[in-house]
């Protein structure tokens, strides 16, 4: 009997890998191998209110789906003198079984170069490459499949001028693409450089103070635009971050960054204010964790009324380790998202939506090779603008194996 595809590929790859690990083991541990499967199952994969016509929008009479994620992937992990060499591939398979036109395979990378010029000279080239399908949360155009790929490549470096004060500085350029338009979110590409100072304390702690500047371009934008979108952008940030080791089993992290975002020919659509968040870990005891956290964020989000948004979220996450090969974990993300802004004046009423996930996962692995995960999660919104609320439940397991 023939296996379906994603069967088929991690089977094939579980066999490679069983007869394969030791020899890897005894050749060259910097190489891993790993193939994995989940089952992801998803009551409400359109993220439709409960009141909505099914039938009419997505010509079924329910949103839920199943959906099998196959993965296969290697990394490198080489040290060589001064220099550290790591490199993280994976192709990704998706597989939908009742909305089989959202299938598609993801080649996703992350790569990077460790490099040093003496011990107090060094830093790190790197690069990486996501592929996701767009969240049907923001964009809704239900009968079609609307991949997002992000890429980033930066260089940087840290020059230690004594026992505590740090030099940076670095470059980067990062690029978002859809395969479909999205509401709210332009493909761009955009360069950065920063510079900052930072101090080093003996306890672990540290202060950091850094100055970025952005210049973003908009791709497919044309001018004039009746709806005021611009084809560029700039963005300056100033960013003081304090990690705090309060003591052996405990840090906090806090920063606060005012960002000025300025647009060449639609003035209308420039913002500023300040993110900031702080965010605590906690080794309560040998057994157990717990990572809790808030922060304000600003982000860009353009349409006919809005020009970014606020969020506040707020967090928290125990960790139990119950045995050395079982480990539960629980997770709660509370966030408000008002979205601001409007290029043609006041509106009469502005988004303002209210966001719920939880999360228990539970882990398992019995042997060095072989990895189980379980995971129940729930995750609502709620909106002052009709046909925006939703809820979805959904269970996920996934089997992992490596060398």
């Amino acid at each position: 009997m023939m296996l379906p595809r994603p069967y088929w590929l991690v089977s094939q790859a579980m066999l490679l890998l069983c007869g394969t690990a030791p020899a890897w083991a005894q050749v060259d541990d910097t190489l891993m191998l790993t193939a994995s499967y989940s089952l992801h199952s998803d009551s409400n994969l359109f993220r439709l209110p409960a009141s909505a016509n099914l039938s009419a929008l997505i010509g079924n009479a329910s949103a839920a789906e199943k959906i099998g994620i196959s993965t296969l992937g290697f990394s490198v992990n080489k040290p060589y003198n001064l220099q550290h060499f790591e490199l993280d591939f994976n192709l990704i398979d998706y597989q939908y079984q009742n909305f089989s036109y959202l299938s598609f395979t993801a080649h996703n990378y992350n790569a990077a170069w460790r490099w040093s010029v003496t011990p107090r000279f060094h830093g790190n080239i790197t690069t990486d490459r996501k592929q996701t399908l767009n969240s049907f949360a923001d964009f809704q155009n239900f009968n079609e499949r609307n991949e997002r790929t992000n890429t980033n490549t930066r260089f940087d470096g840290v020059y230690e001028l004594d026992g505590v004060w740090r030099v940076l500085g670095g470059v980067s350029q990062s690029a978002q693409t859809n395969l479909h338009p999205l509401i709210g979110e332009g493909d761009y590409n955009v360069n950065n450089a920063d510079v900052g100072l930072r101090l080093d304390l003996a306890s672990g702690s540290s202060l950091t103070q850094t100055f970025k500047s952005a210049n973003g371009k908009y791709l497919d934008r044309v001018l004039p635009s009746a709806g005021l979108f611009d084809d560029g952008f700039k963005q300056l940030d100033s960013e003081l971050k304090l990690h705090w080791t309060i003591s052996g089993k405990s840090t906090v992290d806090l920063s606060a960054a005012h960002i000025s975002r300025t647009h060449p020919h639609y003035t209308q659509r420039d913002y500023s204010g300040v993110n900031t968040g702080i965010n605590l870990n906690w080794n309560i005891s040998g057994k157990s964790a717990l990572a809790a956290g808030w922060v304000r964020e600003l982000a860009s989000y353009q349409t006919a009324s809005i020009n970014y948004t606020q969020t506040d979220r707020i967090s928290i996450g125990p960790i139990w380790q119950v045995s050395p090969k079982v480990s539960i974990r629980l997770g709660y993300e509370l966030a408000l998202r008002d979205y601001l802004g409007s290029p043609a004046g006041p509106v009469a009423s502005q988004r303002s939506d209210t966001t719920r996930d939880s999360i228990l996962s539970f882990d398992w692995q019995p042997y060095r090779y072989l990895a189980f995960n379980a995971s129940l999660q729930s995750s609502t919104r709620a909106s002052n603008l009709p046909g925006l609320d939703y809820d979805s439940n959904m269970v996920t397991f996934t089997a992992q194996i490596r060398n």
